[in-house]
């Protein structure tokens, strides 16, 4: 005899072991691996030590050296910005230009202690000596009160130029006849213009005839040959010399001939 049906009990849903919080498949394991309770999973392990050797290399590029370089060969901003504030330059010049306070000291510092000790060496005092004089050549003149006598007997006096008192001493040594400036020469510039010309000393012969003119000046110059260069174009037939402080220290040598 049988009795009324119980009715059947619903089968619960099975739910992974996980949901339950039992132990897991092999097949779950196999797909998430397993886990540590309380530490990293392994994918931000991994994202962590990549992002913490990027950060290293960040440090160690930007760490300047000895040079003012980094490890990759870039230079850190602040240590070449603070360099350029200390000393400023330009692509493709040397040391930058000083401060004007660097000049300043600089410059007063030099010839400060060129004064004082006497290390800074200027340029030479220039050697003067009286108007005619010969610089650096010894012509023993004679004294500005001598006196001389011309062809004509004249007394004749040069106390402003030792060249002339030494060129007239010569002319008297070797008697050689002289007159100083008798008369000028007129020269024509190319423009038409004429000028007067002296020569210094007119030396002549026993005929009272123009030997010898002698023009004395302390150098050389080009004004002195551009006029002597015009007397010989317009007067070929004349004969002259120019006597130099070196000529007159070669004439007074003993046994010197003038050749005229």
């Amino acid at each position: 005899m049988t009795g009324p049906k119980r009715p059947a009990k619903k089968s619960a849903t099975k739910q992974p072991a996980s949901r339950r919080g039992g132990a897991k498949s092999a097949r779950e394991l196999s797909k998430v691996g397993p886990s540590r309770p309380g530490g990293p999973s392994k994918d931000r392990r991994s994202a962590e030590g990549r992002s913490g050797a990027k950060a290293s290399d960040a440090r160690q590029t930007a760490r300047p050296t000895a040079s003012g370089l980094g490890g990759a060969g870039h230079t850190d901003t602040r240590q070449a910005r603070d360099n350029y504030q200390d000393d400023p330059r330009r692509p493709g010049q040397g040391p930058g230009r000083p401060k004007s306070g660097e000049t300043q000291s600089r410059t007063t510092g030099s010839r400060g202690s060129g004064f004082r000790g006497g290390s800074f060496k200027g340029t030479a005092p220039k050697k003067t000596g009286p108007r005619g004089a010969a610089i650096g050549v010894d012509l023993a003149a004679p004294a500005p009160e001598t006196v001389f006598r011309d062809l004509d007997g004249a007394e004749q006096r040069f106390p402003d130029s030792n060249l002339k008192r030494v060129a007239a001493r010569l002319l008297g040594d070797r008697h050689k006849p002289w007159r100083y400036r008798p008369f000028p020469f007129p020269l024509f510039t190319d423009k038409g213009q004429e000028q007067t010309f002296y020569f210094d000393f007119y030396v002549y012969d026993n005929m009272d005839m123009i030997l010898k003119l002698i023009l004395v000046a302390p150098r050389e110059s080009a004004e002195v040959w551009d006029k002597v260069g015009r007397f010989k174009r317009q007067y070929p037939m004349y004969s002259y010399e120019l006597w130099t402080p070196d000529k007159l220290a070669q004439l007074q040598k003993p046994r010197t001939q003038l050749n005229f």
